[in-house]
């Protein structure tokens, strides 16, 4: 999957002035990319994370812990699953299906 990735920005990154659920975050890794924000595909564990996200403009899958209620995530997200193995990038237009990868 990280083959896949091109850019990634931490919460310590020092452009990124306001925490999650501020958009900062996605909108500083959209800038280093070169691309909107509606050109990034977010994924994420927790609301705060999601709602981050979805402000900035981006593509949301959430991948909410199976302890935790999925419909809090229902507004802010475009896609829900159940786990990262079950992320297909099809849908998404990229070339890759996580239960095709080797662990």
């Amino acid at each position: 999957m990280f083959q896949a990735i091109q850019v990634i920005v931490t919460g310590d990154d020092p452009n990124v002035v306001n925490g999650k659920p501020a958009p900062d975050i996605y909108l500083e890794a959209a800038k280093r990319l070169g691309v909107h924000p509606s050109q990034c595909l977010v994924f994420e564990d927790a609301i705060t994370g999601a709602q981050s996200g979805k402000s900035a403009g981006c593509h949301v899958v959430a991948v909410p812990d199976y302890r935790m209620e999925k419909e809090p995530f229902l507004s802010v997200s475009d896609e829900i699953i159940d786990a990262m193995r079950l992320f297909s990038g099809e849908r998404w237009g990229i070339p890759l299906k996580m239960k095709d990868t080797r662990r």
